[in-house]
């Protein structure tokens, strides 16, 4: 409830911030280099990656270096398997934006492991918590009339709080948002049995940023590609 009442209060200067801050920061590209590909060598196992800027490989010089990428690579060595990666994100992407990219896919060949990342959009959007909700659900019964033996890693909401480039009391108010909607995302996850919420974790000591103080750099995404790896059990459905 204090949370809450804290929010609102500081909207308004917040809100006059992020609309400054949309002026004057840096927007970078997405990452460089081919959506889809394979690594590693054994049986064949199917990996999408779907989502947002974080999928799109914002503050990477290439595909191989974004999450996705580094997480692809990482599953190969791990598991011993051919890792036959597709990459569907955009920059900007919100939850209807990634459910209409969803059903885009519906038609492909099924995927084993789908790596969702979205929600900072829907934080900056200032979505609400009871759409949120409808429609991650919607995500998920849409995955799982799709592909209903894949299994869904969803890349917990980041930590808006340490992100370097929004100004106080902007940060503090992102910071909160984030926080409310990642909760509610672990626990729809957590009614899902084919899908897990990993959080996302920043360490304050490392400078896991890029340029443009909001998208993390590749040295980060190695990082955080072990940690979803190391954090989600069983990630083989072969096994």
């Amino acid at each position: 409830m204090v949370r809450r009442v804290a929010f609102w209060l500081m909207l308004p200067l917040s809100a006059v911030q992020g609309l400054w801050l949309r002026r004057v920061a840096t927007r970078l590209p997405g990452a460089p280099g081919a959506r889809r590909g394979s690594t590693g060598a054994g049986e064949p196992l199917k990996f999408l990656a779907l989502g947002d800027s974080i999928i799109d490989g914002v503050g990477t010089d290439d595909v191989s270096a974004s999450l996705p990428g580094q997480f692809a690579s990482l599953l190969a060595r791990q598991t011993r398997q051919s890792v036959h990666w597709r990459v569907e994100g955009q920059s900007g992407y919100a939850i209807d934006d990634v459910l209409e990219r969803l059903k885009s896919l519906r038609d492909i060949s099924p995927p084993d492991i789908v790596l969702v990342s979205v929600g900072v959009n829907d934080v900056t959007g200032l979505s609400s918590t009871r759409r949120w909700r409808i429609k991650l659900k919607e995500l998920l019964n849409l995955m799982g009339q799709y592909w209903p033996d894949a299994r869904v890693i969803f890349a917990g909401l980041p930590p808006m709080s340490q992100f370097p480039l929004p100004p106080q009391p902007l940060r503090f108010t992102l910071g909160l948002r984030a926080a409310t909607l990642d909760r509610i995302a672990a626990g729809v996850m957590a009614t899902y049995p084919n899908a897990h919420h990993v959080p996302t974790l920043i360490d304050p000591q490392q400078p896991g940023f890029c340029e443009d103080g909001f998208h993390p750099s590749a040295e980060s995404c190695t990082l955080w590609a072990s940690h979803i790896l190391q954090t989600h059990q069983g990630v083989n459905p072969h096994e």
